[in-house]
C-alpha cells in the first residue's frame, strides 16, 4: 500500500469520524430538553407535585431552559463574530462540563428523600441549559460541512427517547417493577450521560488538534462570506423565512405542551399525545432535508422560486389550532370544546398537527434565512439572527404562556364569577393579553425561584389586578382603552 492510499484511507476514516460526531452532537445536544420537558410528567412525581400542577411546572422549566440557553448562544455567538481563536478547543471542553451537568443532575435527581430536592434540580437543569446554549453555536458552527447529518439527529433523538419512554413503561408494567416512573428517569439520566460523555470525547478526538477555518469541518465560512451581502441587504432579502421562524417556532412552546395536551386533557391521556408528538415531530426536517437533497428545499432564492413564500400557511394553521386551544379553555360548555377535552384523538390531532406547523416553519425558516443572496452560499450574519430573532420570540411567548396559564388558573374553578363575562370580544381579548403580560413581566422578575415548589403551588402568588363579579370599568389606564367598550349587560 503506498503513502498515497494510506492517506486516503486515514482522510476517508476522518470524514466518516467527523460525520459520525456531527451526528452524535446533534443526539447530545437535544438530550436536555427531552429531559427538561418531555419528562415533566415524571419528575413532578418524583418530587410528590399534585399532577395537576404538571402545566406550570413545565412552563417553569421551558422558561429556565429557554432564557438560559439564550445567554449562552449570545455568548458563544459574540465569540464566533469576533473571530476569537481556540474554538475548537474551547467548544470540546464545553461538551465535557454539559456532560457533567448530567452527572449532577442524577445526583440531584436522587438525594433528597420522599420530597426531593425540587429546586435544585430546577437549578442544576438551569446551569445544563447555560452549557447547552454555549455548545450550540459553536458546535453548529464548527460541524458546518457536515450539517445534514446534524440536522438529522434532532427530530430522530425525539423518535429515540419516545421509543424509550413505551419500552421502558411496557417492561416496567409486565414483570411489575416498583416505581417505574422514578427509575425511567433515572435510566434516561445514566443514558444522556454515556451518549454526552461518548460525544465529548469522539469531538475532542476529531476536533482538538485541528486549526479554526480550516479543514472539512472547520469554520471556514469566512471566505463565502467575503462577497455576501450587507447586513440590511441580505435581511432585506431573507425577512420571510426569518419572520417565518420567529413566529411559528417562537410561539410553539406558548400552547404546547402545558395547555395542549396537558391542561385540556390531564396529564395521563396528555402524555401518550405528547409521546405521539415527539414522532410526529421528525416528520417535517426529514422531509425538509430531502427536498434539499434534491436541490428543491427551502435553501434557494425565494424571489426566484416564490412558491416558497406559501409556507406562511403552515403558520395560518397553527394560529387556528392555537385558536382552538383558547375556545376550548374558555368556553367550556360548546359543543367543540366538550370534544376537544373529552376526546383523546380529537386532540391528539389538533396537538399534532399545531406541532407539525411548528416544525414545518422551523425547518424552512432555518435552510431558508441564509441561502437568500448570492446562489449557494451562505451568509452567517444571517445564520446568527435568526438564531436571536427565533429564540428571543420563543423566550417571550413561554413567558407570556405561563403568565396566560396562572391567570386562567385563578378563575378556571369559579365560572359565574369569570373576570370577562361582561365584556365584549375586544375587551376579553385585551384583558388576557394586558394581564397575561403583566403576570409575564412579574415571573419575569421571579424567573430564578428559590422555592419552585412554593411558586408551582400557589403560594403567596398575588394578581396585579383583582376584578369583582360586576360590570365596573377598569381602573388601569392602559386596560381600559377608549376604541375597546364592554359589552352592555341586558
Amino acid at each position: 500500500m503506498t503513502d498515497t492510499e494510506k492517506s486516503e484511507m486515514t482522510e476517508d476514516s476522518k470524514a466518516g469520524l467527523k460525520k459520525a460526531v456531527a451526528f452524535l452532537t446533534g443526539v447530545t445536544l437535544y438530550q436536555l430538553p427531552y429531559l427538561a420537558i418531555s419528562a415533566g410528567k415524571f419528575t413532578l412525581g418524583r418530587f410528590k407535585i399534585p399532577s395537576s400542577n404538571l402545566s406550570l411546572y413545565i412552563n417553569r422549566m421551558i422558561i429556565a431552559y429557554r432564557i438560559v440557553s439564550l445567554i449562552g448562544i449570545g455568548s458563544t455567538t459574540a465569540y464566533i463574530q469576533m473571530n476569537w481563536p481556540k474554538k475548537n478547543e474551547l467548544t470540546s471542553l464545553l461538551f465535557w462540563l454539559y456532560n457533567f451537568c448530567f452527572v449532577l443532575l442524577l445526583f440531584v435527581y436522587c438525594i433528597g428523600g420522599e420530597l426531593g430536592y425540587i429546586t435544585a434540580y430546577y437549578w442544576t437543569i438551569s446551569l445544563a441549559s447555560l452549557f447547552f446554549g454555549l455548545c450550540y453555536t459553536t458546535s453548529v458552527d464548527i460541524v458546518a460541512a457536515n450539517v445534514v447529518c446534524l440536522l438529522a439527529a434532532f427530530p430522530l433523538t425525539g423518535v429515540i427517547i419516545s421509543l424509550y419512554h413505551i419500552l421502558f413503561l411496557t417492561i416496567g408494567e409486565y414483570f411489575g417493577i416498583p416505581n417505574t416512573n422514578y427509575w425511567l428517569v433515572v435510566v434516561q439520566m445514566i443514558i444522556a450521560i454515556l451518549i454526552t460523555g461518548t460525544n465529548a470525547l469522539l469531538f475532542t478526538i476529531a476536533y482538538w488538534h485541528e486549526k479554526d477555518g480550516t479543514g472539512e469541518s472547520g469554520s471556514g465560512s469566512s471566505s463565502n462570506n467575503q462577497n455576501n451581502d450587507d447586513f440590511m441587504t441580505a435581511l432585506a432579502k431573507a425577512w420571510s423565512p426569518i419572520l417565518l421562524i420567529t413566529l411559528g417556532y417562537g410561539l410553539q412552546n406558548a400552547f404546547y405542551p402545558g395547555i395542549a395536551p396537558y391542561k385540556l386533557i390531564g396529564p395521563n391521556l396528555g402524555y401518550w399525545i405528547d409521546l405521539t408528538v415527539l414522532f410526529t415531530s421528525a416528520i417535517p426536517p426529514l422531509f425538509i432535508l430531502v427536498l434539499k437533497e434534491k436541490e428543491i428545499g427551502p435553501n434557494t432564492s425565494w424571489s426566484q422560486t416564490a412558491g416558497w413564500h406559501w409556507s406562511w400557511l403552515f403558520f395560518l394553521v397553527e394560529i387556528i389550532c392555537a385558536t382552538i386551544f383558547i375556545l376550548a379553555l374558555h368556553y367550556p360548555d360548546w359543543g367543540l370544546s366538550q370534544n376537544v377535552r373529552s376526546n383523546a384523538k380529537l386532540l391528539g390531532f389538533l396537538t399534532v398537527t399545531y406541532d407539525g406547523c411548528v416544525q414545518f416553519t422551523r425547518a424552512i425558516g432555518t435552510n431558508g434565512a441564509d441561502t437568500q443572496g448570492e446562489p449557494k452560499k451562505s451568509n452567517s450574519a444571517m445564520n446568527t439572527f435568526n438564531s436571536f430573532s427565533h429564540s428571543f420570540a420563543q423566550v417571550i411567548f413561554a413567558f407570556m404562556g405561563d403568565g396566560y396559564m396562572r391567570i386562567y388558573s385563578e378563575h378556571e374553578d369559579n365560572r359565574d364569577g369569570w373576570p370577562t363575562r361582561h365584556f365584549g370580544i375586544l375587551r376579553s381579548f385585551w384583558y388576557w393579553i394586558w394581564n397575561s403580560t403583566k403576570m409575564s413581566y412579574h415571573i419575569l422578575k421571579t424567573a430564578f425561584t428559590r422555592d419552585l415548589r412554593r411558586d408551582i403551588l400557589g403560594k403567596n402568588v398575588h394578581l396585579f389586578i383583582v376584578y369583582e363579579d360586576t360590570s365596573h370599568e377598569c381602573e388601569d389606564d392602559l386596560f381600559d382603552l377608549p376604541f375597546i367598550h364592554k359589552k352592555k349587560s341586558r
